[in-house]
């Protein structure tokens, strides 16, 4: 209960103690939990309520409940502290229903609250729960459960303390029987089990609990039932649960068998009685327990079809009813099978159906082979005299081990050498043998046959075995036991243990290591306590096997006063020590200088050294003495002690030392050699002769008879006189041994050089011995016996050199092998056979030839193998390591003999040769760098010169990163580091570790992983992304003196992943549709789009698939980049689409429903048959499908176009979608007709080459019928029925018009069909479930001043039947226009909207829409502000499809087009400065005002704002702006160049300019008028009328296009005198000053102007423009020389038809009177006489060639110098026509200056047409003054 004290807390104060608090905190709160959330009690009115354990996790909580009347808490406090975690729930309802109640816990610390919500209700029904329904008779109990459950199928937390009433109940289904013989039920107690407290309470009180224990006792069926003992639960229907209790009984074997076909196998049955293993009759009946039941017979069912069908074996035969213990033999099966076999009770219907009896399976197979075990020790490693069971076992062809039954015939062998047989089974698998010898032996086995009844199946091929088995002899340690003296010094006794037997491998173990310890080759060492230890020797082939030997202390401590053990007399009792060699003995001589004591003046073990000749008296520590005489002692030299030779050889004996002739009686000196067998050998002195130094003595031994060993004794001495009474003899024993050679020896003969060691090879047969493949090498031979004794001599062998391969070596046979004697370091001597090989190396095997004895024992050939070896070289001959002290670089020498010596003149670094595996190592010692030489001889080869290794020792210098920098998130690139040093030399990457690489990224959006690498060069490393983000990675390295070094960073970008949209494309030929790229590296990288299949579709670099023919394809991206090191192309990611080009076949209209109300409207479009063919697979084809709809009752509803609400009409091209808005009721029909447009200049439809329709047809075309209904609608009284509309799954806020003034709740009134439609949370917050179905909300407002206002209206939820998208804003335009596409720039807005199957527009729902376009590059589109809006810029001219579909239903979507296009006009985006541009366009505002017009920059282009008139200013880019504020703002670009030039296809317009008289100078006034044309390049005109009034009159008053052009004219030809500066400019009639016009009339004068040869004038500043002159007229003479032989000349004039009928040739002079002309023959008849005009060939088209055109005659240049005219004077006719020459040259001057300026039409130069006029001058009379001639021209414009 609530407030009572707490342990601790006398005065009840809920708070723990401040420093308890200060505790908690520190710990802090990982997490508040309590054990259930949720507690469920029973009901009950009987004292003592259930209880139940409520805990929390971690804090100190204070508990209270919030109905006390229901439940109560109490706290529980562990370990008597003030802190509680635990409570316990007591329910007190008084009342029969269900009540609930709330526990709370707040941790005092933190505040925090936990809550658990407790019910207590009635129990409704409870059951009993067990884990098994099978109880064993005798076994142990079986624990059953109560499980209560309340009305709606809850299960209570807990019955604990609520009493039960167990009991037996009669089983209907079984016999009459007691009630009590079948189970019996057990207190906790009785079974000493621990059950739960209150259960052991309860029991104590005798009341049964929820918990109880039932035990079986015989077999049969039981009932058990239990109730609550409660009153109140009188009426509530008991618990039954029905248990089988069984006999506990099994089958021996119980596994698996596996028989052999034939044989066969005995079961037995027993059974598990009070935990003992029995037959069924183990024990005898009780008389409460029934008699055991019947023997239960084996059942085996017809076994699996064999290869011959079913198995038709007999039943199953039972031994003995009665003995079922003696088995059950199963009968031989005849094939191959599988059989179940089980145990069956025929007379126990309740052990009848028990699914789990004993049972197992029985597997027919065929032997597979066969195998052996050995016991003990399972290892075929034998000791003689030991016995051994052998077992022999049958494996089938899947390596199972078959059952050896005993009608099976396996034949075995054990040699009888090795192997004693004590003991075999029948059928030959199982033998007890003993080992009699030791060696190495063979056991067989065979399976011969399985004997049947009447005849033995034998095996076609009996299937065997045989076994390796190796014999040791028993394992034996000497000595017995070991013994070793106290000793306090650390060092310790060492004895070696002598193993005998075994084989030779052993693992030693002491059972003491205080006592004594051994190593791994048995030297046992004594330890520091004394004691008894065991030392074990056991064999490593065979642990089982082994040696021992004892370590024993002695029976007593050696006396101090005594010698050691040793030296005692043989009846001493004590025992000998095994190593007494750390005792110190004193030592004293009795003369000095015969022997010498060692320094510390005790010798160990009673040893010294001689120093002189003489006799002396030794004397040890315990008085014992001892004589020794001086001498140098006899020894044998050669041999030392064996001699060993050939039969029929000889060798020389050698003696040295002993006594020598005693000096008073040399005559009594004698030397005596004998032999143990004389008749074996032959012996003759060697004489004086033969000795080499003083008291050395020789003799001749000759092998005559082989023998094992023959003893030489040889004694040198004096015989006694009287002189020596006692002379010193001593005797020298050899053995001689004669034997036949057993094995050879041959290796190569080394010449060493000077200074240096000699080769070291191992001179046995055995090993590839190197030799030179360059020179000749010498082979040695040596002899030895089978005792691996060399033979001193062999001479009497023949040896034969052979070889096996003369190609490769070959030897001289007309040369002997030389016998060579060498010594082997002893003093002894042995020959040496030699023999030479001439070429490389090859198998060498020399052969003895044989003795007349033993001629079996001689070896038939004996190889050795010669390597053919080149050269030493060191690899690599060249590296780099780094200078650190720690590196050690290894260097391997291939070829050579592997034996060499390495030198090196620098220091720089410490050198090292490992000889066995021939490498050097090479370390750096010093802190200095650079190159070091390496030289290396071989030792065993004559080589020409020593191998060179430069080595180059380096500090670190760079660090270098390979990293790709570009990584998909959840992928892995390598990274690679290499550390260069200098020269820009890499490092190997096992230098690394010293120099403390490592690899830093500077955040965590990936991983580093180091893996193996090949390149030993870098070191490699896996980066795993893990998180889109951008990084650092950086390598750092520190060099031996602890200085950092940092790599240059990385830059790493972690991106999405890449992905292409679509994952599929449908198409039909010639439509396109864009590859959308997702995810990737930002920004992107090149994105490389590929095909696989160009003849079905082509794709460009912007991923537009553009189909082509029917087929299929796969469209590959990928996202490469160029690496910024290697400069290779890396590719990042890749993804494919699959692209399926198809011909359409049919169209459908797509109408999601075809029943809608009135006043809605539904989105209809065109797809295809398949679901795949949607308006993006032919809705933008090129050429493409056109789109016809159409409606049959216009009334009932309209068909508008997709954009018709925004003013937009698309072209057929892209109608592909429609919009139905329904007026009225009844039925009709839309159709819809997809032609292919019809080519004007074809036949055939555009479409029909493409084939995109299937079949070659026209048109398709479908029909769909839709019905419109009426909204339902009240008419009396006149109320609206409007509700609210929300699709499944979504959620909305309702909002009035009261809220802030009023308080306004909501709720719901009623839902059908349940009330899971929808719900509402008071504040006007609507949420709609899974289902379908309606609800009435009611909103209820609290007015402040006490009225209340109710509003009812109804909630229909509904599923989404079709979506729309909605375009704005809505675009006005001029009365009578109709945009075709939307503006370019123009910003919209879509909006999708949702409907249900009528028509009826969702207010909420929960779609999840995904925007997809055919193409990317035309619009900019993104989410809007809004739900379920999008926000979408024209950006460039095409159409665009937009499709939004809904995720979670695919076949719900909508389609439309968004065709952008230019709205200003003209088209003027090339533009030249000066032009005059009247920019207009068809969007007003919605009252019809215009908009105002904006350009940016203004320097380039001027623009009035209010009319849109516009001049080009200067070169470069203006945009256009038209903009009607708050509704649409629409922009063209504008490119301004400077003025072309003509010959660039640009029209020319030309400004006339004149020269008058009074323009000339003075010194030309004759000249009265000189006519000019200029010409000017401009790039276009305006067709007149296209500038509005308003646009008129900005052009002139604001505009002033005019003043942008002043022109300064010169000639290039300063030589005329008439400067073109000088002529002012007249304006022709007929031309507005900076205006461009057409032209009037197509017969102006009009000249051709070639190309300039300058470039454009720039926008600023001044600039030229070289214009060739073409004049409007060519006389071809300059002058006219007349005479009286020559009175008439004539004068051509070449020229325009326009120029030749206006002018008229005239003379100067006083009269001017017109010369005569010739009539031009077929024109019209002229006014003037004398004109004769023909046509000549055009001029030239470029118009370099000037006035000399072809036809002209002019053979002068229309540039001729011009001659002043001279003063009159007298003169003859000579001089006459020199003037008349100057005339003719001043007036062509006039002529051409009269065409300075060529008038060119502006819209279109008509071609030129050249004419030829010859005049004919006729000499009138002589005159002295020369006359000019005057061509005027008198144009008409």
């Amino acid at each position: 209960p609530l407030g009572t004290a707490r342990p601790g807390s006398p005065r009840g104060d809920p708070r723990p103690p401040a420093v308890l608090l200060l505790v908690l905190l520190g710990l802090g709160v990982k997490g508040h939990k309590l054990n259930v959330p949720q507690v469920l009690l029973p009901f009950g009115r009987e004292p003592g309520r259930v209880p139940f354990v409520l805990e929390a996790e971690r804090g100190c909580y204070t508990w209270r409940s919030t109905h006390h009347d229901v439940v109560t808490v109490r706290p529980l406090y562990s370990n008597g502290t003030v802190c509680s975690q635990r409570a316990v729930l007591v329910a007190e309802s008084t009342q029969p229903t269900r009540l609930s109640g709330l526990i709370l816990a707040r941790d005092v610390v933190t505040d925090h609250e936990l809550r658990c919500d407790v019910k207590v209700d009635v129990i409704a029904g409870i059951e009993i729960v067990s884990r098994t329904r099978e109880l064993y008779v005798d076994d142990a109990p079986l624990e059953l459960a109560v499980r209560a459950l309340d009305a709606q199928g809850n299960t209570f937390s807990s019955l604990a303390g609520m009493a039960f009433d167990w009991s037996l109940a009669r089983d209907d289904e079984s016999e009459s029987v007691e009630l009590t013989s079948r189970i019996r039920v057990l207190r906790y107690s009785e079974a000493e089990y621990s059950p739960p407290d209150y259960i052991a309470q309860m029991e104590a009180a005798e009341k049964q609990g929820d918990r109880i224990l039932v035990s079986g006792i015989g077999t049969g069926a039981a009932v058990l039932k239990v109730r609550v003992h409660e009153p109140f639960y009188k009426n509530l229907a008991a618990a039954s649960i029905r248990l089988l209790v069984l006999e506990n009984v099994f089958l021996i074997p119980a596994h698996d068998v596996f028989l052999l076909v034939g044989a066969y196998i005995r079961y037995r049955v027993a059974r598990v009685v009070q935990g003992k293993l029995t037959g069924r009759r183990g024990r005898p009946p009780t008389p409460s327990a029934p008699p055991p039941p019947a023997p239960a017979p084996l059942h085996l069912p017809s076994a699996s079809p064999g290869p011959a069908g079913p198995d038709p074996a007999a039943p199953l035969r039972q031994t003995s009813d009665r003995l079922p213990t003696r088995g059950s033999p199963v009968p031989p099966s005849l094939h191959p099978s599988v059989s179940p076999l089980s145990l069956s009770f025929p007379r126990d219907v309740h052990m009848r159906a028990v699914s789990g009896l004993p049972n197992c399976s029985l597997h027919v197979v065929e032997a597979g082979f066969l195998g052996f075990t050995v016991h003990p020790g399972d290892r075929w490693s034998l000791e003689v005299g030991q016995t051994y069971v052998v077992t022999v076992e049958v494996y089938d062809k899947s390596s199972m081990k078959v059952y050896m039954s005993d009608n099976l015939r396996v034949a075995h062998r054990f040699p009888e050498v090795f192997f004693e047989e004590l003991m075999s089974t029948a059928n030959g698998s199982f033998h007890v043998v003993r080992a009699l010898r030791d060696g190495v032996t063979l056991i067989t086995a065979s399976l011969t046959s399985v004997d049947s009844p009447g005849a033995a199946r034998f095996l076609a091929v009996p299937i065997g075995h045989e076994q390796e088995v190796k014999i040791y002899l028993p394992i034996k340690l000497s000595p017995a036991f070991l013994a070793f003296p106290h000793h306090p010094a650390t060092v310790a006794y060492r004895y070696q243990v002598q193993v005998e037997g075994g084989s030779g491998n052993f693992t030693w173990t002491s059972s003491n290591d205080t006592v004594a310890t051994v190593t791994i080759k048995g030297i046992v060492m004594a330890g520091p306590v004394q004691g008894n230890s065991s030392v074990q020797a056991r064999d490593f082939q065979n642990p089982f096997r082994y040696g021992e030997i004892w370590v024993r202390p002695p029976p007593g401590p050696p006396a101090a006063s005594a010698l050691p053990p040793p030296f005692l007399s043989p009846g001493a009792t004590l025992l000998a020590f095994t190593d007494c060699s750390l005792l110190a003995l004193d030592v004293t001589t009795d003369k000095r200088g015969v022997f010498a004591v060692p320094r510390e003046g005790r010798v160990s073990a009673g040893r010294g050294s001689a120093r002189g000749t003489g006799t002396d008296r030794v004397r040890g520590a315990g008085g014992a003495a001892g004589r020794s005489g001086r001498g140098p002692g006899l020894e044998a030299v050669n041999p030392v002690e064996v001699a060993l030779v050939a039969w029929r050889s000889s060798k020389e004996v050698v003696f040295e030392g002993g006594p020598g002739p005693w000096v008073l009686e040399p005559s009594r000196f004698f030397l005596e050699l004998s032999a143990e067998r004389p008749e074996w050998i032959g012996m003759v002195p060697g004489g004086w002769a033969a000795r080499r130094k003083q008291n050395q003595y020789a003799y001749w031994v000759h092998c005559l008879q082989l023998g094992e060993q023959v003893m030489l004794m040889f004694r040198v001495g004096n015989h006694p006189g009287v002189l020596n009474p006692h002379p010193a003899v001593e005797t020298a024993r050899v053995v001689f041994v004669c034997a036949h050679p057993a094995s050879l020896a041959v290796s190569p003969v080394y010449r060493v050089r000077a200074g240096a060691r000699p080769c070291p090879l191992p001179q046995h047969n055995k090993q590839l011995v190197p030799v030179s493949s360059l020179r000749d090498t010498i082979l040695e031979l040596t002899v030895l016996d089978r005792h691996r004794r060399k033979f001193d001599n062999f001479s009497s062998l023949l040896v034969d050199w052979r070889s096996s391969n003369r190609t490769l070596a070959s030897f001289d046979p007309d040369e002997p092998m030389d016998v060579v004697a060498k010594g082997d370091g002893t003093g002894q001597t042995r020959l040496h056979g030699a023999g030479g090989e001439r070429r490389g190396p090859a198998p060498t095997p020399p052969t003895p030839a044989p003795s007349p004895q033993s001629v079996a024992d001689l070896p038939a050939s004996v190889t050795v193998e010669l390597l053919l070896v080149e050269d030493v070289t060191v690899v690599p001959e060249n590296a780099i390591i780094y200078n650190h002290p720690a590196v050690r670089e290894t260097f391997d020498l291939v070829e050579g003999s592997g034996y060499f010596l390495v030198t090196s003149r620098e220091e720089v670094v410490a050198i090292t040769y490992r000889e066995p595996d021939s490498f050097i190592q090479v370390s750096p010692r010093r802190p200095e760098t650079g190159l070091v030489t390496l030289e290396v001889y071989d030792l065993c080869l004559t080589f020409l010169g020593p191998a060179r290794l430069q080595l180059r020792v380096a500090n670190l210098h760079e660090l270098v990163v390979d990293v790709i920098d570009k990584v998909e998130v959840g992928k892995s690139v390598p990274v690679r580091v290499r550390v260069l040093g200098r020269p820009q030399q890499p490092f190997r990457k096992k230098y690394f570790r010293h120099m403390e690489l490592r690899l830093q990224l500077a955040s965590d959006i990936a991983a580093l992983t180091p893996v193996e690498e090949q390149d030993e060069w870098t070191e490699s490393h896996l980066l795993r992304a893990l998180a889109v983000g951008q990084t650092t990675l950086v390598a750092v390295a520190r060099d031996k003196e602890g200085r950092k070094l940092t790599s240059a960073p990385r830059q790493i970008e972690v991106f999405p992943p890449f992905r292409l949209v679509p994952e599929k494309i449908t198409l039909v030929p010639t439509n396109m549709v864009q590859v959308v790229c997702e995810g990737g590296p930002q920004p992107q990288s090149l994105i490389d789009f590929t095909i696989s299949n160009k003849t079905v579709a082509l794709v460009n670099h912007r991923g537009q698939v553009t189909a082509r023919a029917a087929g299929t394809a796969v469209v590959h991206g990928t996202i490469r980049t160029v690496n910024e090191d290697t400069g290779l192309v890396t590719v990042f990611s890749q993804d494919e689409v699959e692209v399926e080009v198809v011909q359409l076949r049919a169209v459908r209209i797509l109408a999601a429903t075809t029943r809608l109300v009135t006043d809605t409207e539904m989105p209809i479009y065109v797809m295809g048959l398949g679901s795949a063919q949607t308006p993006f697979s032919f809705g933008n084809a090129n050429p493409g499908l056109t789109f016809h709809w159409a409606v049959t009752k216009r009334d009932v509803l309209d068909l508008e176009p997709r954009q018709a609400e925004v003013s937009v009409e698309p072209p057929a091209e892209v109608s592909f979608a429609a919009v139905v808005r329904t007026r009225a009721s009844g039925r009709t029909s839309v159709r819809v007709t997809v032609r292919c447009p019809s080519d004007p200049d074809a036949s055939a439809p555009a479409c029909t080459s493409a084939t995109q329709l299937e079949g070659g047809p026209l048109e398709f075309s479908d029909e769909v019928q839709i019905l419109v209904f009426e909204k339902l609608q009240l008419l009396c009284p006149d109320c609206p029925t409007e509700r609210v509309l929300m699709s499944m799954n979504s959620q909305f806020q309702l909002h009035t018009n009261r809220e802030g003034a009023a308080v306004v709740s909501s709720r719901i009134l009623k839902c059908f069909p349940n009330s899971s439609v929808i719900e509402e949370d008071g504040q006007g917050l609507l949420r709609a479930g899974a289902v379908a179905g309606s609800a009435v909300l009611e909103v209820t407002s609290r007015e402040p001043f006490g009225v209340n206002q109710t509003a009812i209206t109804g909630v229909q939820v509904a599923p989404v039947t079709y979506l729309q998208i909605s375009t704005a804003p809505r675009l006005f335009t001029a009365p009578g226009k109709r945009l075709a596409a939307f503006p370019l720039g123009a910003a919209l807005t879509f909006t999708v909207h949702l409907y249900d199957s009528v028509g009826e527009r969702f207010h909420t729902h929960s779609a999840q829409l995904h925007l997809a376009l055919n193409r990317d590059d035309l619009l900019l589109i993104g989410p809007g502000n809004k739900n379920h809006t999008y926000v979408a810029q024209a950006v460039n001219r095409g159409v665009t499809l937009v499709a939004v579909r809904d995720l979670r239903h695919p076949g719900m979507a909508d389609y439309i087009p968004v065709p952008v296009e230019c709205a200003i006009e003209p088209d003027a985006r090339l533009a030249v400065v000066g032009d005059v541009v009247c920019f207009g366009t068809h969007l007003v505002g919605q009252g019809g005002e215009p908009g105002l017009w904006v350009v940016s920059p203004a320097s380039v282009l001027q623009l009035d704002v209010l009319s849109g008139a516009a001049v080009a200013r200067s070169q470069g880019t203006a945009t256009v702006f038209y903009e009607i504020p708050g509704l649409v703002r629409t922009y063209q670009e504008v490119v301004t160049l400077s003025a072309a030039f003509p010959g660039d296809g640009q029209r020319v317009l030309a400004a006339h300019a004149q020269l008058r008289p009074q323009d000339l100078p003075h010194q030309h006034a004759q000249l009265r008028r000189l006519p000019t044309r200029l010409s000017l390049p401009v790039p276009r005109c305006r067709p007149p009328g296209s500038c509005s009034p308003l646009q008129e009159s900005a052009i002139k008053t604001l505009l002033l296009p005019q003043t942008l052009i002043l022109c300064h004219v010169q000639f290039s030809n300063t030589l005329m005198d008439v400067p073109a500066s000088t002529v002012p400019p007249r304006p022709p009639a007929g031309v507005r000053s900076g205006r461009r016009h057409r032209q009037p009339g197509p017969d102006a004068p009009r000249a051709s102007l070639p190309s300039p040869s300058t470039a454009a004038p720039r926008p600023s500043g001044r600039s030229g423009l070289l214009i060739p002159f073409v004049p409007a007229f060519f006389v071809n003479r300059s002058e006219l020389l007349l005479s009286r032989a020559h009175p008439a000349a004539e004068v051509r004039v070449l020229g325009v038809d326009r120029v030749l009928e206006n002018g008229r040739p005239c003379r100067s002079g006083p009269s001017r009177r017109s010369l005569p002309r010739v009539r031009v023959p077929g024109r019209p008849a002229d006014p003037t006489p004398g004109l004769r005009a023909s046509t000549p060939p055009p001029p030239h088209p470029t118009g370099s060639s000037g006035p000399g055109t072809p036809g002209a005659g002019g053979p002068e240049d229309p540039a001729a110098r011009l001659r002043a005219a001279g003063r009159c004077e007298d003169a003859g006719v000579v001089r006459q026509l020199v003037g008349s020459y100057q005339i003719l040259l001043f007036t062509l001057f006039a002529v051409l200056a009269s065409t300075a300026v060529i008038f060119l039409s502006e819209c279109r130069t008509p071609p030129v047409r050249s004419f030829i006029v010859v005049f004919i001058g006729r000499l009138l009379r002589a005159e002295r003054c020369t006359k000019c001639l005057e061509w005027t021209i008198r144009q008409q414009i």
